[in-house]
Parts: C-alpha cells; structure tokens; sequence
C-alpha cells in the first residue's frame, strides 16, 4: 500500500496515522437502515412531514459519510433553494435542527485533514472578511443602538463569515468547484421549473410547500369582466421577489460561464437548460431592476467574449420573445425611462411612479447618512431607523415607515464607514481580480472557465446591487466563497474526474 505521505506537501499539517475511511464506509448500512426504520414510522406519526425530512436527513447524512466530496455540493443546493428555510418556516422543523446543515461542510474538511492528510490554505478575500467582521464590531459597539448593532454582527458572522470560509475551505480542487457548480444550476432549474409550473397553470393559490410563494402582484392595465387584471409576481422558496429575482440571475450568468466551461456535447446542453430555466424564473418577478441588471450583464459578457455574437442574438431575441408572452412585464419595463424626469425641474406626464421614488429617496438618504458618518458608519442594521430623518426632507416621496438603501454599496457605507467599505471593497476585489486573472489560464481550461463563470455571478449580484440592499446574505457570502475557492485553488493538483464518462 502507498504510503499516505509520500506526495504530501512540504510543511503539510500531519495529525498522526492515517485513519482508514473504510471504516466510515461500515457505518453506512447500519445509517441507512435507520433512517427507513423512521422513515416507516412516519406513516403514523403526528407529523408526517417533520418525520418524512427528518428520515431523508439521516439518509443523506450516512450517505455522504461515504461520498464525503458530495457534501459542498449538496450544502450548496440546499442554501441556494432555501431549503432548509423552507422546512422550517413551512413544515415545522425546528431552527436549530435546520442550521445544522452547514455542518455537511465539515465532512470533506475532515477528510482533507484527517485521511488525506492535506493541510488548508488561506482563501483568497478571508483576512479581509475578517477585518470587514472586525470593524463591524467596533462600529455596532459605538451605534445609538448597540443591541441591534451586535444582531446585525451576529448575523454577519454566522450567514456571512462562517458560509464563506466554510465554503472555501471545503471546495479544495477543481473537481470539487465543479461539483457545487452543478449542486447551484440544479437549485435554479428545479426553483425555476416551479414557478413556470405556476405561471401556465395559473396555480396562484398554491405555494407549493413553501417553493413557490407569491409575494405581491400589480396591475396590468387590462381590464376584465372582474374588474383590472393583477400578474402574481413570483418570489420562490425565498418569499421576496426582487431578492429571488437576483438569485436566479446570478445562476443565469454563472450557468453562461459554466457551459463554456464544458466540453461541447450533452452536459453543455443541460446546462444551457438549466441557466435557461434560472433566466425563466427571474423574469417572472417582473422585477425592473433586474432587467436592468439583465442588460448590463450582457455588457459584460460581450467585453469579456463569454458570448459570441450570434448567442447575444440569440438572447435578444429570446427576450422579445418573453416580453411577447408577457405583455404586462413589456408595459411595467416602459416606466424604467421615467427616472430620467428625477432630473427635471419641471414635472412631466412621464414622472417616476411611486416605487422608483421612494427607492431614490433610500438611496440619496444612504449617501447623506455616510457623508455625516464617514469613519464608522451608523452601526450593522441601522440605516433604517436613520432613512425617514434623512430620506424625508428631500421632498421626493415622504417614507411612512423605516425602510433599506435597496442598493448595496451607499448601504454598506452608510452602516460601516469607510473603516467597514474599504475591506468589503477588498474582499471583492481581491477574489475577481484573482479570477479574471484565472480566466485566461490556458494550461487548466476547466479552472480557467469555472473562473470566468463565477466572475461573471459575482457581477451580476453586484449589478442587482445597484437596486438591492445588503440582506439574505448566506448567498452572497456563500457566493463568495465559492469563488474564493475557485480562485484559490492549485491547478497542478487535478483528480480524475468520473462525470467525464457520461460526455
């Protein structure tokens, strides 16, 4: 038998004998056998569906014991799809037991360190999250609010810092990346499909357990012998549609940059099915800033040559298309242009409805409470209890109530300061300048396409950021370290790749 050590690194982390993974295996059978033993005993229990999730929980928790390099992927499709949020918000699972599912992320880390004998590498953009953590701190200790300052650290630390380096630490190979790659376009494909499902067959009053929520409608201007007609707009597992709309449109982007990243044949396609089924998805939130994010994304791509000419046609023409079979998403787009009137001094027939100028409002409101709180910003959580003081005496649309930035760097500023703005700046950055680096490496086509894909998501999360606050951040930070994993990575150390056979 090979000795364990034998290709390990120079000043490697070593931690004693190798311990056989065999023995993982054993437990395998004893686990699954379990989990039917509960699965059977949910037929008649109280709660049929906490023990139905509970019985599949136990399954797969034995399951990746023995197919440990599955676990991030998993975790992924699991975060992405808000599953565990799904069960406990609809199905009665208790919160701490659905959190436990980061901890899947331990499995290939263990591994990596206690078999494989693997020492961990520092991600790229982890000294500054943690600076970013840092400062946070000190700003929420000097807020008018220190208790909701050290929630919003709280909640920094467990769905942001601890999802990111969870995550990089995890992903240790390309394989690995493109494994969670896949767990991410399987998420939106399957969100995707629901909401198509409910768009065609009109199923409204269904939430489908939790995965298709409604989250408001608005009006399409045509009328009805019941009155004016109203379009759902669909917001997924999530139950926010603008938030669920940048989700899914960051799986656009990253399915684009994946697909490349294939080698041409069957799985290339099914990835352009999938990314086809994210673009679906985010279109049905009729959200108008993620059309334009849409178009600013397509910008990107054409200057980065991630799509030829004639596949920017091609979604062109898709688009039309979709504004065809959607005529109300085509009327609520045309009042995109009436932001241009924000800069008149004299009204018009075209003025920005109310939406647009209270979402002009937050932003301005944001950008005076960080020129009044340059150095610390107003504390984690905070701008919200500052945005009537600033946002309402500009004239534009009186707030009613506390409300967010809804744009994602003026939030981050007003909150943290420049001592918070500067390292969120740099965890940025650092990772895409990396990446754009990785994108043109011509000795590893897989890590140099998976580089591309995930610099294009990271910019298009930022492009919904231009309308779009800091909040659900388990995904972008998990996006994030994601990318910080891609970006990290050694290309020299390549393992065989099994999906390969299927091509």
């Amino acid at each position: 038998m090979q000795d364990p050590t034998e290709n390990q690194e120079p000043g490697a982390l070593t931690l004693g004998k190798r311990v056989p993974w065999d023995r993982f295996e054993a437990w395998a059978l004893p686990g699954l056998l379990l989990g039917l033993v509960v699965l059977l005993g949910a037929l008649t229990a109280k709660l049929p569906m906490l023990a139905l999730l509970g019985s599949a929980a136990i399954v797969g928790f034995f399951a990746l014991l023995v197919r440990p390099e599955f676990a991030a992927a998993v975790v992924a499709f699991l975060l992405w799809a808000n599953v565990p949020v799904v069960a406990m918000r609809d199905h009665g699972v208790p919160k701490t037991l659905a959190a436990l599912y980061l901890l899947l992320f331990l499995l290939p880390i263990g591994k990596a360190l206690l078999i494989d004998k693997q020492h961990l590498t520092m991600p790229r953009g982890l000294p500054w999250l943690g600076l970013f953590v840092g400062f946070s701190v000190i700003s929420a200790a000097f807020s008018r609010d220190a208790t909701a300052g050290f929630d919003g650290v709280q909640e920094l630390i467990l769905e942001g810092a601890l999802v990111f380096a969870l995550a990089a630490f995890a992903i240790r190979d390309t394989l690995s990346l493109r494994r969670v790659t896949w767990g991410l376009m399987i998420a939106g494909a399957f969100m995707g499909t629901v909401v198509i499902v409910q768009q065609v067959s009109g199923s409204f009053a269904s939430d489908f357990a939790g995965f298709g929520m409604i989250d408001s409608g608005f009006e399409t201007g045509e009328i009805s012998t019941q009155g004016e007609v109203s379009q759902p707009r669909f917001a997924g597992p999530i139950g926010e549609k603008n938030r669920f709309g940048q989700v899914m449109l960051v799986l656009v982007a990253l399915g684009v940059g994946f697909a490349r990243a294939e080698k041409p044949g069957r799985l290339r396609k099914v990835v352009y099915l999938m990314a086809a089924l994210s673009a679906a998805g985010s279109a049905l939130t009729f959200s108008r800033g993620n059309a334009v994010a849409f178009v600013l994304l397509l910008v990107v791509m054409k200057i980065l040559g991630s799509i030829s000419s004639k596949q920017l046609t091609g979604l062109f023409l898709a688009a039309f298309g979709l504004l065809l079979l959607l005529p109300q998403y085509r009327t609520r787009l045309m009042t995109i242009p009436s932001v241009l009137s924000l800069t008149s001094a004299t009204p018009s027939a075209g003025a920005p409805d109310g939406a647009i100028l209270g979402r002009a409002t937050e932003v301005i409101a944001a950008v005076l409470v960080f020129v009044d709180h340059p150095v610390l910003g107003v504390g984690p959580g905070q701008f919200a209890s500052y945005s009537q003081e600033y946002g309402n005496p500009l004239g534009l649309r009186r707030l009613e109530s506390a409300r967010e930035a809804h744009t994602l760097f003026p939030h981050i500023a007003a909150e943290g300061g420049l001592l918070g703005f500067l390292p969120f700046c740099a965890v940025l950055g650092t990772i895409m300048i990396e990446l754009f680096r990785r994108s043109s490496r011509e000795g590893d086509p897989l890590l140099a396409g998976l580089s591309r894909a995930y610099f294009l998501a990271i910019s298009a999360n930022l492009m919904c950021g231009l309308f779009l606050h800091m909040a659900f951040i388990r995904y972008f930070w998990l996006l994030l370290g994601v990318a910080s994993a891609a970006a990290s990575i050694d290309s020299r150390k390549r393992p065989l790749d099994p999906i390969a056979k299927l091509k």
